[in-house]
This record gives structure tokens, sequence and C-alpha cells, in this order.
């Protein structure tokens, strides 16, 4: 593993510092800039041991944890700190973050000191049951929370303990840097030791705020709605003291925060005082707080109030999933309509289909399959697609533009799109983009030149895959330009909208006229038993159908498909342990309607000895596969043969781990969904003594010209998949006559 340098710490808060002070010194105020420059002027040790303190979790840590060779005085340097007001020992403020920090142990250490229990030794109070360690951490901190504070900061303990007081500055500096409050500096270590990859070539190292209160306040108003998300309140008191303390929000984000930091609450608020809770709600322009203060106040009887509101969202909706919502309120509180909008969408232009019950969990599979076994192109898209559209279409104005791409680089999403304003920061060049997009071709040639150009580049938008340009390269052949832009404008405006909730599949209809597009290709939202149609979904595919994308919602049941293929699987290897050892022979066949269609086998070198109790019971020796192909070799005709089939093996997970292995060492993903007959057997021929693939054989009179050996094998299972079917079919039928 890659060593870092002894003070690599160091260097990173240096590097860190530098960006502050640089890009950003517009941001900081009187007492950010007074810290830096007393950091600078502090001596080398001085500089790491507040450094090493700052990269602790807790703002409070135990001085005797502090040990580094390079700081042997490391106390002396802490003194230093605590001189320039940088650290200190433990105040009463302190109170709950101290005892936070402190392990079992050591609570009741605490507990122990500076109780008031008299005549009671800390023996006897261990001894006595009411504090010990036998009880739960939550009990040692609640005993410790009654302990007067005074107390706790007058203890002997508390001279052990030092707390960092340069935590608001550090943490705006990081705010600063990564754009939230979760992000910590061990991120630059990861990034030296290769495990997290950074974006150094497209970094702008540019400031993400143009004005400093606008930086402080939403700095602070993300960790006011952080720290809301944690507290737990009590009381309606509680709540306005929490709120009245914060001050007016300074910019668009803080503003933004303020608004959502009123939504969550007046959600708290509706538990103490419905009428207040409303109040709350309706202070917030929030997407979700509109949508429940409609809810909530139609429920408490305010109805004239809500219809009016819901009429000022239809005028002025200001995203399109609100816009869906007032739209389906109002039609079904008010004109008696019965069912939502969701509903009337899965009625409209909707198809239902059946697919083998093996793809529950991963039913767009089964979709795909169901296609590809009829002939059609369907493809899994997804959100990336069009994302990839708009990453590959949109590259230069998203990272190239100053200002609008990466602030640093750990970023993924350039900064306009964090901020959500990209449409607003470069809406001319976009246009002007898309003025000269005026042809599929040119499109085209715009989206494969990007990808050429900048193919593997990390960010955020979307993931970069093979058979990127052939998807996209079908979307644009088959789709009106004007209408990709039109979704391109759309994600431009309202990124954080309307970048996800695209449908699932996307599907090739070969036998429609090439010459109209929207009749050759269409889109499926696909929903299985129990699923259900998400709002932004929702908005999603009625902006796709208004800009003349046809999209379609097709709904699943499982059944077990008579016309599903089977690939029935045996191998035989070197051993038990698919991460150790190889495999040295494969036998195939796949079944339709209960019929073997075709099969393959193949011996394989494992490229090791085959032990000699292995070759006793396969009969496969080292001879035998000296010559054979390696898995490498034939991994493109296994891939080809399974490829749409429900793999089936006798203790599946033994054949499949094995083969997924094999292809996780040539560093490719391979997936197939899977039947154990061993697991049906039992299901359907329940009580038998034996469930092993020979003696299940030897019960049913199957055939099986050599055990151990993978065509054999796969045969005999194959003829147990048959029994199995049999009874599946027969009770499936049985019910749908039912």
């Amino acid at each position: 593993m890659k060593k870092l340098p002894t003070y690599y710490y160091l260097s990173h808060f240096h590097e860190f510092l530098s960006f502050v002070k640089g890009p950003c010194a517009d941001l900081l105020h009187g007492e950010h800039l007074q810290f830096i420059d007393d950091f600078h002027a502090a001596d080398k040790n001085e500089q790491c041991t507040l450094v090493r303190c700052i990269n602790r979790k807790h703002s409070v840590i135990k001085v005797a944890s502090l040990r580094f060779e390079e700081l042997p005085d490391i106390n002396l340097h802490i003194e230093a700190l605590v001189q320039r007001g940088w650290l200190s020992n433990p105040k009463e403020q302190d109170k709950q973050a101290w005892i936070n920090s402190l392990t079992k142990e050591e609570l009741l250490r605490l507990y122990q000191k500076c109780s008031n229990a008299s005549c009671e030794t800390p023996a006897e109070l261990e001894q006595s049951g009411r504090v010990s360690l036998s009880l739960p951490r939550a009990s040692l901190v609640e005993a410790c929370m009654s302990l007067e504070a005074s107390a706790m900061c007058n203890s002997d303990m508390a001279g052990a303990y030092i707390v960092r007081r340069i935590d608001p500055i550090i943490d705006y500096f990081l705010f600063l840097f990564f754009g939230n409050i979760k992000a910590r500096l061990n991120q630059f270590s990861l990034r030296d030791l290769g495990v997290m990859n950074t974006r150094d070539e497209k970094a702008q190292m540019e400031s993400r705020f143009d004005c400093k209160d606008a930086a402080l306040s939403s700095f602070r108003y993300s960790t006011y709605l952080s720290s809301f998300r944690r507290l737990f309140f009590q009381s309606e008191q509680d709540i306005s003291e929490f709120l009245g303390a914060l001050p007016a929000p300074v910019g668009q984000q803080a503003s933004e925060k303020q608004h959502q930091l009123l939504f969550e609450a007046g959600k708290t608020m509706l538990q103490f005082n419905a009428s207040s809770g409303l109040s709350l709600l309706a202070l917030s322009d929030a997407q979700d707080a509109q949508e429940k203060w409609c809810r909530e106040a139609y429920k408490q009887g305010k109805k004239d109030a809500v219809k009016e509101k819901l009429l000022a969202i239809l005028e002025n909706p200001g995203t399109d999933k609100l816009l869906a919502f007032a739209e389906d309120f109002l039609a079904r509180k008010y004109e008696q309509k019965r069912t939502s909008l969701l509903t009337d969408m899965l009625r409209e232009g909707n198809q239902h289909l059946s697919i083998d019950e093996t793809f529950r969990g991963n039913v767009e599979r089964g979709v795909i399959a169901y296609y590809k076994n009829k002939g059609v192109q369907a493809y899994r898209t997804e959100n990336r697609l069009f994302r990839s559209l708009f990453g590959l279409c949109l590259w230069q104005e998203l990272f190239e533009l100053p200002g609008l791409g990466l602030a640093t680089q750990f970023d993924y999403l350039p900064n306009c799109l964090k901020q959500n304003n990209f449409y607003e920061q470069a809406g001319e060049a976009i246009e002007a983009k898309f003025s000269q997009i005026n042809s599929d071709k040119t499109l085209m040639k715009l989206l494969s030149e990007n990808a050429a150009k900048y193919y593997g580049s990390g960010q955020g938008i979307f993931n970069w895959r093979s058979d990127l340009l052939e998807q996209l390269h079908l979307l644009v052949q088959h789709t009106d330009v004007e209408a990709l832009k039109q979704v391109l404008r759309r994600m431009s405006q309202d990124w954080q909208a309307c970048h996800d909730g695209f449908p699932d599949i996307m599907v090739l209809n070969s036998a429609s006229d090439a010459s109209d597009k929207q009749a050759s290709l269409h889109f499926e939202e696909i929903k299985a038993e129990g699923d259900v149609l998400r709002r932004n979904q929702l908005a999603c595919i009625r902006h796709l159908k208004e800009v003349g994308i046809k999209v379609l919602i097709t709904t699943v049941n499982f059944i077990t498909d008579p016309d599903q293929p089977y690939v029935v699987v045996d191998i035989e290897t070197t051993g038990g342990r698919s991460q150790y050892h190889k495999i040295t022979e494969i036998g195939m066949v796949k079944l339709v309607r209960g019929e073997i269609v075709d099969s393959w086998q193949s011996l394989l070198n494992p490229q090791r000895r085959i032990p000699s109790n292995i070759t006793a019971l396969t009969g496969i020796s080292d001879d035998m596969v000296q010559d054979a192909p390696l898995f490498a070799d034939v991994a493109d005709e296994i891939d080809a043969f399974t490829q749409d089939a429900i793999f089936v093996a006798h203790n599946v997970n033994f054949d499949y781990g094995f083969i997924r292995e094999e292809y996780a060492r040539i560093e490719r993903m391979w997936r197939r969904p899977k039947l154990c007959t061993v697991q049906l057997m039992r299901r359907y021929y329940k009580g038998l003594p034996s469930y092993s693939l020979a003696n299940l054989t030897k019960h049913f009179g199957i055939d099986m010209q050599r055990h151990h050996r993978a065509m054999s094998d796969a045969l005999a299972a194959s003829e147990l998949l048959n029994l199995v079917n049999e009874k599946r079919f027969t009770q499936q039928n049985a019910e749908v006559a039912c």
C-alpha cells in the first residue's frame, strides 16, 4: 500500500488554506483572515499539532490519544495552542460534546468523580449497580448528563481533555472548499493514496460564491438545517425558540435552505400545534412545503384557502411536479374526480405484460428479455441515457465556462448544477449551441466528438459505458431533434427537478415505418405488482409526451412463462471455493417449452494442477485440459449462449458463483437471473429422502451417463427442471381457470 510522507497532513492543510486564501479571499471575514495570518506565524510543530487535532472526529479530544513520532513534545505544543485560544480544556458549554466523545469506561469514571451521591465511594457506586459498565452506553450518557457541568469542568478529568475552539472557522473553510458541511480533510489523504479519484484536469479552482455575506449565510443555514434534523424537540416552544434565534438569510442559497428548514419545522410543529405548523409551512416556498400545507389545511377544513392556493400554483407552478400535484389535488378534491393523475396515466396508452417470475426484483431486465425473445431491440436506459445526452451535448458550457464548472478537483457536479442556476448563468451560450444543432447528424457529430475527446473523464452527470454512443445514436436517429433540445433546455433550466424520473427502457420497433421517427422508437416506464409511479416520473413522462416523444407505462405481473428460455448448467472445478479454484469443464443445454434446442460444452484449462482427489471424482486430469481453451477464450461464447435466458443449476450458487468469478478475473461484469433445481425440487416434490443430483435421478429414473461430468449432469438437471415446470404450469393453469 502506498505510504504517505511524514508531514502529509500539514501539506494538505496548506493546500487547503491556499484555496481559501486565494480564490475565496473575498469571502473571508476578519476572524477568518486573522486565523490564517496567525496560523502561518505559528511554528511548524504548533501547526502540525493543530492540524492533528482538526483531523479528529470529535471536537473534544483526549490528550493521551495525541501521540505522534514527529511530535515528541506535543504537550508543549498543546499548551502553546491553548495560549493562542485555539484549544482549551472543557468548559460548561462543552458538557454534551464532551460526554458524547467518551467511551463507556470514561463515562463511568466521570460519573464516579463528579456524582453528588454522598457516603458512597466509586467502588460502592459500581457495586450498587445503579451506574456500572453493565449498563447500555445510552444509560451512562444519561447519567452523566445529570451531572453539574461545573463539577465536570472542575474535576481532574477535565485536564485530560482539550476542546477545539476554531471549529466554526475551519468548518466555514471546509464549506468554501467542498461546497457542503459534511466533507473532511481526510479526502486529501484518500486522494493521495489513490482511494479517491479526483478531477484535477477539469477543476477551475474558483470560488463557489460571489459575495462573502451570502457565502457565510449559506454556510450557517446549512448548519442550522443539519442541527434541526438532529435535535429532538419536546414542545412547540422549543421549535419557536430555535427558529427565533436565526438571522435573516442572505442570498439565494441561504434563502432556499431557510425555506427547507421552515418545511422541516412545520412538519415537526404539526405534532404539537396544527395551526402553528400550518403557519410555518405557509412561510416556506419549498415545493414539499406547499404540497404539505395543502394536504394538512384541507384536513383542517380550510377548503376555500386550499383551492385558492391550488389555483395560484396553476398560474405559477414553479416546477412540473408541483403543477402535477395541484392539478391532481384540485380535480380529486374539488371536481369529484375519483382517480388521480397517476392512475389516469397508468390507464392511458399503457400495456400489460406477463413475464417469468424469476425476474422478480429485476423487472426491467425481464421486459428487455421478453422483447429480445420476440426479436425486438430493447435497452435499459432510465436516467443515464438523457443525462449522457445532456452532459455530452453541453460539455463545454458545463465544464469550461469560467465559474460554472468544477470548483475544485474533489467536485463531481459542476457548480452551476449544484446551485441549480446553469441556464441562468449560461443561457446565451446554451441557446447558441442549440441554434447550431439543426439535424440528427449535427447533434450526433457533436456527441461523438465530445465522447472521443473526454471519454473516461470523471464527472457526476453520467457514467461512461462502452455502449453509450450506440444508444445515443438510436435515440438521436429516431427522435425529432427539436424535441431533444426541449428536453435538454428543461434540464438546463431546472437540473435539480429534471435530472431524473426518465423511463426505464427504450424500445426500437423494427417493424415500423422508418420514415416515422415517433413510430419507430418509444420509451417504457416499467411497473411491477405493488410499484407506484412517483411524482417526478409523472412530471418527466408528461414532458416527454408534450414534446412528442412516445412513452408507454408497462405494467407487469409474474408468471411461469412456457416460452421462457432456460440454460441448465453444470461445471467441474479444481476445488470448492470460487476465489481460489478454477473451472475445468462446462456443460450447458438450452430449453424452450421443455425441449432442448441447443447445447454447449468444453473442457477448460484452469492453468493450475488438478488435485488427485478431484481427478478421481470427475475423471478430468491435467493431460485432458492441457490443450483446452482458457476461460477467457470462450467467455464470449458463454455470454452469448446464456443471454436472455434463466440460468439453472443444481445448487445454482456454486456454478453461478464460479462463472461470475471467472468473468471478474477478466474484468467483465456478468449477471443472469437464476433458479436452483435443489430448491425447486424441495418445494414441488416434498418429503424425498435426498435431494442430491444422483439420488434424484435414481428416484425419477433419469438416465445419467457419467456423474460428475458437466454435460451429463446438466442434462440430468434439465430433466429435473422439466419435472418442476410441469407442476408449475399445472398449478398456474388451475389458478387462471378459477
